[in-house]
């Protein structure tokens, strides 16, 4: 086919599903109220013979699939009122059925891009997509069995052209109880009330339903204002769980003083460490790592190294000399397993949600991991506290390193994700006023900084190991939660969003008076030093 053919049926295609979406968005809008309040009993009562009722309520069922405003449990109900059980049971399957199908087939002609937007505009338009990701064919089945829209998740699946007899079969193995229940439901209602009590009752029973939703909103409003006070990641010194860190050791040595002040708020309130992961690719990092956890007493901690794709080759400016000081042997302190099977090997005999990680680098090992096995990691990582980004908006050196894997986490993980900004670590300086010849550590930062005396430096890493053990002090609090993307250029841009959990901590205090808290853990010498 010429490409001007081509061209032109794609335009012409492009030109219908403009006119269907328009159309079925001024039927909506024009017949809105009638559509919402349409009276399915007076449909039946009006028709001469059982052929013409039926036919009338599958038109309703059809006009349903393509407007998604008739409310489902009143067809089924009304339904159920009007014929006996074993004839509204028929008519309500058959009815679901092509339903199904008209939805299904606009789908097909809306095409996915489209669609997908859509849904993600909707209210639980996440979770379905989520829930279509995580368990594919399963998804099908739980997003009819919960209640999630009928129409719109019809809309979608035909979209992406999902088989329609599996599409078919596991909707109806899906919506089947709901559709037995309120078609029973309604022909026992009738049965037993008369129809000219059943308005009066409703709305009873309506203004009832509106005071006790108000109720319950006012103390959800009230229990998510102390969540919010609480904040919405509980700190490692009150629950426990095992933590991966993941670091970039080498551009910058604020990461060597994040190790130190990791270790020993592990040691401080008894948290496990599974591991230190290096996201880049210089083996001086793992030695550098080594020695350490060697001078904080973790002799038999476990280190990977990313193994894929070339991530920071260089920066040996203090990681080199580290390592020719503190590690006996060179080459094996420098040998590291690949990160991704050490952070496999963890999850899988981690119990669910009893993993927090710790960044202080690229997101590259992580985004890995999800790729190889989304599942496993949603399951067993309750959370990621990342320093990456600049917030609300702005660029900062760990997205842009490798932004990829930024987004792949931010669109993949489901669970929390805290973010400590290059805006909060910049403003607290941290680091060595005296000697201490012996502290791998102090060496990390006196080589990168050179000169004499005092060694400070900004604490951008600090701060997420810091607030991933102690949470909402008198020093942070958290952002309300927004949606986070980047660019190829590691430009973060956020908006707010009640549904998402995705969160940037906030400086509630001066600067100098974190640096002091941070510095007195940073000097003192180590707990569990071996002599």
């Amino acid at each position: 086919m010429k490409k001007s053919a081509v061209k032109l049926r794609d335009s012409f295609f492009i030109a219908v599903r403009i006119l269907i979406t328009i159309g079925i968005t001024a039927v909506i809008i024009w017949k809105y109220n009638d559509l919402r309040n349409i009276d399915i009993k007076a449909i039946i009562d009006g028709s001469s013979t059982f052929l013409i009722a039926a036919v009338s309520i599958l038109a309703v069922y059809m006009v349903k699939g393509v407007t998604f405003v008739i409310p489902a449990s009143l067809l089924y109900i009304t339904v159920g009122m009007a014929m006996s059980a074993p004839k509204a049971l028929i008519i309500n399957f058959a009815g679901i059925i092509l339903e199904l199908s008209t939805s299904y087939l606009l789908g097909i002609i809306l095409g996915g891009n489209l669609v997908k937007k859509k849904i993600r505009e909707s209210k639980h338009g996440d979770k379905i997509l989520n829930l279509y990701d995580k368990y594919e064919n399963a998804g099908i089945f739980i997003t009819r069995l919960a209640v999630f829209p009928i129409d719109l998740n019809s809309v979608f699946l035909g979209s992406v052209r999902t088989p329609y007899i599996k599409y078919l079969g596991l909707s109806l193995l899906g919506l089947s109880p709901r559709i037995i229940l309120y078609t029973l439901l309604g022909y026992e209602i009738y049965k037993y009330i008369p129809y000219k009590y059943l308005l009066p009752g409703a709305a009873i029973l309506l203004i009832l339903l509106l005071i006790a939703w108000t109720v319950v909103s006012a103390i959800k409003t009230v229990k998510k204002e102390e969540n919010r006070e609480k904040g919405a990641y509980t700190p490692l010194c009150e629950r426990k769980r095992t933590v991966i860190f993941d670091t970039d050791m080498g551009p910058d040595c604020d990461d060597a003083g994040a190790l130190a002040i990791l270790l020993q708020l592990a040691e401080k309130y008894g948290v496990r460490i599974g591991a230190v992961c290096n996201c880049t690719s210089n083996p001086y990092a793992n030695g550098c790592i080594r020695a350490i956890c060697e001078y904080y007493g973790y002799e038999d901690i476990k280190i990977g190294q990313h193994k894929g794709k070339e991530i920071l080759p260089g920066h040996d400016k203090y990681n080199k000399p580290v390592v020719k000081k503190f590690c006996k042997y060179e080459n094996s302190a420098c040998h590291a397993d690949d990160a991704k099977d050490i952070y496999l090997e963890i999850l899988k005999d981690a119990p669910d949600k009893s993993v927090v990680i710790i960044t202080a680098g690229t997101l590259t090992n992580a985004a890995e991991v999800l790729e190889s096995d989304s599942l496993l990691f949603n399951k067993k990582v309750e959370s990621i506290v990342s320093m990456a980004g600049k917030f609300p908006d702005g660029e900062e050196f760990n997205v842009a390193s490798d932004p990829l894997a930024f987004n792949t986490v931010i669109e993949n993980f489901r669970n929390t994700m805290i973010f400590s900004g290059y805006e909060i670590g910049n403003k607290i300086k941290t680091g060595f006023d005296e000697e201490q010849k012996d502290n791998p550590v102090y060496i990390a930062y006196k080589e990168f900084i050179g000169g004499k005396a005092p060694y400070i430096n900004k604490s951008f890493d600090l701060t997420a190991v810091q607030y991933a053990f102690e949470g909402n002090t008198s020093f942070y609090s958290l952002s309300k939660p927004v949606n986070i993307k980047t660019d190829m250029n590691g430009n973060v841009k956020t908006k707010k969003n009640r549904y998402s959990n995705r969160y940037y901590i906030k400086k509630e205090t001066d600067g100098d008076l974190i640096a002091d808290y941070l510095n007195d853990i940073l000097r003192k010498p180590p707990v569990k030093k071996q002599v």
